[in-house]
């Protein structure tokens, strides 16, 4: 192992981040070692970057690493769900805090936590440096990982690390989904074609809105088990509506679709996907993580449809959990999620591969440790 490693630092909004060099250390009580494996580029780095999400300087981004175990500190032999670990394993580090103590936590609700905390906005030059996700190296709360089982492939996990996981608290929260409803995602990136999936392998028919400006999202919708890809660049909102409308008369479930997920960070999508909702549809919107404006609704819309409309910002570990026993149980689908990994960076290359994320270029990039 080297003596040294590198991490990208975050020293102001619209400043490219700062490369720089730390020595590495033992972890300490209840802590582990990890050096990088995997760590996406999330689009809440990318606001945080552009701050439309106001986190003061500095620290290392990221809060999507994948990690192999190279040392466990004192008092840190299992991960957060109690399961052995040890030198050599993967691990998800995952950067939430819970208070455990609110009111949400006291009633099982972490994910909603009054008090919530994170592991890794902390100043990079105090001991032992390495905080967050863009770093050749992390140290991380042993109670606040996952390990990779056996039978998961890393590239897979890799890709949805965050975004699956949120998609899958989001869906439990608005009581989950039955085979044979009409789902409509709003959105192509990682939160959308995680959406996609999970819908798809729970049995219900997928509607996919997306952009076909990046052609490869498309192809992985469909792959991923949207039945309708419609960009929304070549159709207009009473096209789309028409669709929906259409398709829902066809299979016999109403006025429009039972759920719309809305995964495209786009406020202007949000009028439309109310839309595009059935009489006593849902309305899940995990997707508007940053402030990106306003826009104006018909509320009338929530009474008369009896609309039910669900938000959900955050996840609970257990999440993660279910997260990579979904892709255990579908090892089709590993396949196809690492196929969303189409960009891989070095540490040294923070600013470029944070660039490709923000154009849309890629489905998903990644720093590698390869």
């Amino acid at each position: 192992m080297s003596q040294t490693g590198k991490a990208a630092v975050f020293v102001g909004p619209n400043r490219d981040m700062e490369i720089r060099e730390y020595p590495i250390i033992s972890p300490g009580d209840g802590s582990v070692l990890m050096r990088l494996v995997r760590s996406g580029i999330c689009g809440t780095d990318i606001h945080i970057l552009e701050g439309r999400l106001p986190i003061p300087p500095r620290f290392i981004p990221g809060h999507e690493f994948i990690g192999e175990i190279v040392e466990t500190g004192p008092n840190a032999g299992t991960d957060a769900l109690g399961n052995p670990i040890s030198a050599g394993e993967l691990a998800i580090a995952c950067v939430a805090m819970p208070c455990g103590s609110c009111f949400n936590c006291r009633n099982g609700d972490t994910a909603n936590c009054l008090n919530f905390g994170v592991t890794y906005v902390r100043d990079p030059e105090e001991p032992p440096h390495f905080f967050g996700g863009y770093g050749e190296y992390l140290h991380h709360p042993a109670a606040c990982l996952v390990k990779i089982p056996a039978g998961v492939d890393v590239d897979a996990a890799a890709a949805f690390p965050c975004a699956g996981p949120t998609t899958i608290r989001a869906f439990d929260q608005a009581g989950n989904l039955d085979a044979g409803e009409l789902v409509v995602v709003q959105g192509t990136g990682p939160v959308g074609l995680f959406a996609i999936a999970w819908a798809a392998a729970r049995g219900c028919r997928v509607v996919a809105i997306g952009s076909g400006k990046n052609k490869a999202r498309m192809d992985l919708a469909h792959e991923l088990g949207a039945e309708v890809i419609i960009d929304y660049r070549d159709t207009t909102p009473e096209d789309r509506l028409a669709m929906v409308r259409d398709m829902a008369k066809e299979m016999g479930r109403g006025d429009g679709a039972d759920v719309v997920f809305e995964a495209s960070g786009s406020p202007s999508a949000i009028p439309e996907g109310m839309q595009l909702i059935r009489t006593l549809g849902r309305y899940i919107v995990p997707g508007q993580y940053s402030n990106s404006g306003g826009i104006e609704i018909q509320p009338q819309m929530i009474t008369f449809k009896a609309m039910r409309v669900f938000g959900s910002g955050q996840y609970k570990i257990d999440d993660i959990s279910t997260y990579l026993d979904f892709l255990r149980k579908h090892p089709d689908l590993q396949r196809k999620f690492a196929k969303c990994i189409t960009h891989r960076h070095s540490i040294d290359q923070a600013n470029e591969a944070c660039r490709t994320a923000s154009s849309g270029e890629s489905v998903k990039a990644v720093f590698s440790g390869d």
